[in-house]
């Protein structure tokens, strides 16, 4: 197992002049475009490989290839992206980029895996966003549409793809206003788990799995007594290599949101991914503690209108009333939506995923062996603290995080956001295990700038640890580093 971890606390993002291209010729680089504006994250991306001791005898010449053990020539690799959601109308920029990864990052990655790949290789990077994101928007915000451009005219083998099924458009007031749906038979996987889902442990719990925002009869559909099933879109499948690129950020359901919590990601139909139960622990859900029980009816409320068709006016006024009554006791600080440290669901969910992203064949079928290699780049330039996922406060943390195993990389990286790994269900050991064929492999040496750190001495990097949400302060006030 091999993590990096390079730190600039002065690095900042650079401008979309040059298309993200270095601004120096490194002598492995594959292209000749090279950029008039400083670029420090490309020379912090090649520190964070070169770090890792990755094809330590070709570093400094032409044929340096980083990924090359990893990713074989003329060989598929999907670039699982964080692009959550576009930049909404009073978010900043540096709002935006504590929840979205910066493209930036994304160009260097892709270079670097185009040495691997070669010229009769394939590159393909995207997400499935919220339903509502505008898919062109949130590739503008990032810069991930300069990045195709320079490939297309480069005439480089990469391009873009959007992984959702189900599309909706709202208002600003929380109206949906159109839903699109795309072929569902020629571009997912259907999966089973069955009893070897995680989520079958919580058969004595009889309140029904939910996501916001979904037809709960669907849902329902999905996940029974004796099924849990997740759409995976094929493109990602179809790799021989996923490389995650996650910011460096906190998740109100599960604590932290980088490499395991981003494999929501490949998922075409999100209904069909648990997020809570549904109501309090008195009635067996964990949507939110005991003492908030009262926001029950809303919730209620909630799924009446995720079973009903958009359209209507009477439908539209709804929706516009949840929209200002979930505000408002957002804004009391009630926790709902399963925002809480006592959500047992998500990270359940969140594991199945990886065991399919890990064991899962395109034919649907769960092997034994490993179907396809994972790597992990992590985002922390910017990351984001206090209400994430969708609302962060940008933290500059300067950070780059390297990884060929996607648990390794989530608990160093929550070490260094401050906290112990074994706080989180998502990070213990015992609970990765489950989904893993035999024992996690627990990294004991970790490359600091270059300087080898054991995991357990590893330092928050803003010097404190981050702000997490509401729901997770006073639980996790004792597992600060």
């Amino acid at each position: 197992m091999n993590v990096s971890v390079a730190t600039r606390h002065n690095v900042r993002y650079p401008s979309g002049d040059g298309f993200f291209s270095p601004s120096e010729h490194f002598p492995e680089y594959p292209f000749g475009a090279i950029s008039k504006v400083d670029n420090p994250v490309y020379r912090l991306v090649r520190q964070v490989l070169a770090d890792a001791g990755l094809d330590r005898s070709h570093f400094g010449s032409s044929s340096w290839n980083p990924l090359g053990n990893y990713i074989a020539p003329d060989s598929r690799v999907f670039v699982l992206c964080n692009f959550v959601y576009h930049r909404r109308s009073k978010e900043t920029q540096k709002d935006f980029l504590s929840k979205c990864i910066h493209a930036s990052v994304l160009r260097a990655l892709a270079d670097y895996i185009l040495i691997s790949t070669g010229s009769k290789g394939e590159v393909i990077f995207g997400n499935a966003p919220l339903q509502s994101c505008k898919w062109s928007s949130v590739l503008a915000d990032t810069g991930a549409d300069r990045v195709a451009a320079f490939y297309t005219a480069e005439g480089a083998p990469v391009r873009s793809e959007d992984l959702r099924l189900f599309i909706s458009e709202k208002s600003s007031f929380g109206k949906v206003e159109k839903i699109y749906t795309r072929n569902e038979e020629d571009s997912s996987v259907m999966f089973d788990l069955g009893d070897k889902s995680l989520l079958a442990e919580q058969k004595k719990s009889k309140s029904p799995f939910r996501v916001t925002d979904y037809n709960p009869d669907r849902t329902d559909l999905y996940h029974s007594e004796n099924s849990h099933v997740y759409i995976i879109n094929k493109s990602v499948l179809d790799a021989q290599t996923v490389v995650s690129l996650p910011k460096l950020k906190v998740h109100e359901k599960v604590g932290i949101t980088c490499a395991l919590k981003g494999f929501v990601g490949a998922v075409g139909h999100k209904d069909c991914l648990a997020h809570h139960r549904f109501g309090s622990p008195l009635r067996g859900g964990d949507e939110f503690p005991t003492a908030h029980a009262f926001a029950t009816p809303l919730s209620s409320f909630h799924d009446w209108l995720n079973r009903r068709k958009p359209g209507s006016p009477m439908q539209g006024c709804m929706e516009i009333l949840h929209y200002l009554l979930t505000g408002t006791l957002r804004q009391l600080g009630v926790i709902r939506g399963g925002a809480w440290y006592g959500n047992d669901t998500t990270w359940r969910m969140t594991l199945d995923l990886a065991r399919i992203l890990q064991y899962g064949s395109s034919a649907g079928v769960l092997h034994e062996n490993r179907q396809r290699r994972h790597l992990v780049l992590i985002d922390g330039i910017i990351g984001g603290e206090g209400n994430g996922p969708l609302a962060p406060t940008p933290v500059d943390c300067g950070t780059l995080i390297f990884a060929d195993d996607p648990t390794l990389a989530d608990r160093v990286a929550w070490r260094l956001m401050g906290y112990q790994p074994e706080a989180l269900p998502l990070l213990q050991v015992s609970n990765m295990e489950r989904w893993q064929h035999g024992s996690v492999e627990r990294s004991t040496q970790i490359s600091c700038n270059g300087m080898s750190v054991d995991e357990d001495k590893l330092t928050p990097v803003l010097s404190r640890p981050f702000t997490v949400p509401q729901g997770w302060r006073t639980y996790l006030s004792e597992w600060a580093i």
